[in-house]
């Protein structure tokens, strides 16, 4: 009897201890809110310049018309793994400034909220690969794209700060949005869809979205109100 209960005592102890550090945990992540804002601003900023210089690359360059849908997802995968690189290399100078460990629990907590949408996203690029080359088959992967990118910045709402959950919001409702299109004025869409329709969204949405943030998240002067 005494040795289930002292069982029993010791899994609270234990639930009780790994809450607390949760708890501590967020708090650390909203106690920096300033810093997350000013390390995503500078990454926004080259995200939406890669998005807009490679929208303009497959346009210009008769990527509209390819018959190839791996040519279009290795530009924009080449466009995700520059700005990875970018935000990595942020992370790690700011970490270093900060005299932080670059994977802390704070990191770990915010990369635990984010995967489950990014590994949607590329699960949905995967089988895109697989498919004939069509105008309405890349904004799908596009609109896919936006939607598990907006859901996974909404999903560290808790504790992000607010602009990085506007902007998540807005991937998200241009993804929705975009399928309603389609979903009630189809005849209209349809018509109007060409190689092009894919990069004109990505460019609206990776692209200014991420312009639209970056202005308005920018580390500002000490003293000056955050937005």
């Amino acid at each position: 009897m005494r040795r289930e209960c002292f069982v029993v005592q010791s899994t609270c102890m234990n639930e009780q201890e790994r809450a607390e550090e949760h708890l501590r945990t967020i708090r650390r992540l909203m106690e920096r809110g300033t810093i997350y804002r000013a390390i995503s601003a500078p990454t926004a900023l080259v995200g939406g310049l890669l998005s807009v210089g490679a929208s303009e690359m497959w346009l210009g360059g008769g990527g509209a018309t390819s018959e190839n849908p791996r040519g279009f997802l290795a530009l924009w995968m080449a466009v995700l793994a520059l700005t990875a690189a970018t935000n990595a290399v942020i992370l790690v100078l700011g970490a270093r400034e900060r005299k932080e460990a670059v994977i802390s629990a704070s990191m770990k907590a915010a990369l635990i909220a984010i995967a489950p949408a990014f590994i949607a996203a590329g699960g949905f690029t995967l089988l895109f690969a697989g498919w004939p080359c069509d105008p309405l088959n890349e904004l799908t992967v596009t609109v896919v794209w936006a939607v598990c990118y907006g859901l996974g910045l909404l999903a560290t709402s808790h504790f992000a700060p607010r602009s990085l959950t506007m902007l998540g919001a807005a991937f998200l409702a241009a993804g929705l949005g975009t399928m309603l299109a389609f979903q009630y004025g189809g005849g209209f869409f349809m018509r109007n869809l060409d190689g092009r329709t894919a990069s004109f969204f990505m460019a609206g949405t990776f692209g200014l979205f991420h312009f639209i943030y970056a202005v308005c998240a920018w580390p500002r002067r000490r003293g000056e109100p955050e937005p």
